[in-house]
């Protein structure tokens, strides 16, 4: 039938067929394996996906130390539903307890055994189509006092997903040393890179969460070289260009660029970026709140604009993500899982626990992102 029908009008029709369809595609002739393999078409239903998607569906992960397991499941972002998941074929197994998440683009994580001795094992992976990469060991290697921080991203003009490190030199008295040595690893090719970009004379914090957006990994960053609570300078967003390979900065919202350290998390909500300003932390009881921020225009740090402030006496931990109801999935500092409504100010339990520090949430997306990656890449 295929022979009967233009190339160019196939492609468009099978733009419109789902990810898992179209890997039972594959399977009809030679000419279609051919095309729904081909980068050009994957990169253009990847778009698409992206542009038309609705959001219904949560993945999760969570690590419970009673079985010492962690789980990847799928929600339906539904107020009856939710409970309802599919368990996902996590095909890996951390050294000692649960993978970092270094960030998530397109439907593919990017995770990291941090509990390894010397170069940590990265991988990425497609929850959708259960494909992975397991990348070649780093090149840059450390002494004995370093801090490291991840990115991943997707360079859309080389339509490319990169991995970015940052290693810092570390001073006995816990200073970092400016500039950083920086690498980054690119799907393309399938291999390492050492650069010398230009540097923003701000530092990335260590365990600063990521999000990726606009073709830019996006950290907390600081204006001095300690790390110590409270003994920053000035805080801002740092930024990796993925594209032009290079570091920027956006200014934080007016009243917050004091603030501490580790309260503050950069994200992505409703497409916008976004801060999370977490209110005191009370030691065993955790965070007594947070506001959010988005900023609205990209770049224009007027655009900031407090979306919600949410008290929580009961102890927050940390903020998952917003549901499609205006709700808030939040985990609590005792390690369970409540979805909070910031107006009646009342919590719904979800019947979900795991470690408080292990919860991460974010919208399933169903790609054909590394269809053609290898397993594994050697160095």
């Amino acid at each position: 039938m295929s022979d009967y029908v233009p190339q160019e009008v196939l492609f468009e029709i099978l733009l419109r067929v789902p990810v898992k369809s179209l890997l039972r595609c594959r399977c009809v002739c030679k000419s279609w394996y051919s095309l729904i393999s081909n980068p050009d078409f994957i990169s253009n239903h990847t778009k698409r996906t992206a542009l038309y998607s609705t959001n219904t569906h949560l993945v999760l992960r969570r690590y419970a130390s009673d079985d010492q397991e962690e789980t990847f499941t799928l929600h339906y972002d539904d107020d009856e539903l939710f409970g309802d998941c599919q368990k996902l074929d996590f095909p890996f197994k951390s050294s000692r307890d649960y993978f970092h998440i270094v960030g998530s683009c397109n439907g593919v994580l990017c995770l990291i055994d941090n509990h390894t001795k010397g170069l940590k094992p990265i991988v990425l992976w497609n929850i959708s189509i259960g494909l992975s990469v397991t990348l070649p060991l780093q090149q840059i290697t450390y002494q004995l006092f370093h801090n490291e921080v991840l990115g991943f991203g997707f360079d859309s003009q080389n339509n490319d997903y990169k991995v970015v490190r940052i290693v810092y030199s570390r001073m006995s008295d816990k200073s970092l040393i400016l500039p950083p040595d920086v690498e980054i690893f690119e799907l393309s090719n399938g291999a390492w890179r050492i650069i010398s970009p230009r540097s923003a004379p701000n530092c990335v914090l260590t365990d600063s969460s990521t999000a990726s957006l606009n073709g830019a990994v996006h950290w907390v960053g600081y204006y001095n070289s300690s790390e110590e609570v409270g003994n920053s300078n000035r805080l801002v967003i740092a930024l990796f260009d993925m594209t032009e390979e290079v570091f920027e900065e956006l200014n934080l919202p007016d009243g917050i660029a004091d603030d501490i350290l580790e309260q503050l998390s950069v994200t992505v909500f409703g497409r916008l970026l976004s801060v999370i300003q977490y209110k005191r932390w009370v030691r065993k009881l955790g965070y007594h709140g947070c506001c959010i921020w988005v900023m609205n225009e990209y770049g224009v740090a007027e655009s900031w604009t407090k979306l919600l402030n949410i008290d929580f006496w009961s102890g927050l931990r940390k903020v998952l993500g917003l549901r499609n109801n205006g709700e808030v999935l939040l985990v609590k500092n005792d390690g369970e899982l409540v979805s909070h409504d910031p107006w009646s100010k009342r919590s719904s339990k979800l019947e979900i626990h795991g470690e408080s520090s292990s919860f991460f949430a974010d919208t399933y997306m169903e790609t054909l992102v590394l269809l053609k990656g290898k397993k594994r890449l050697c160095n």
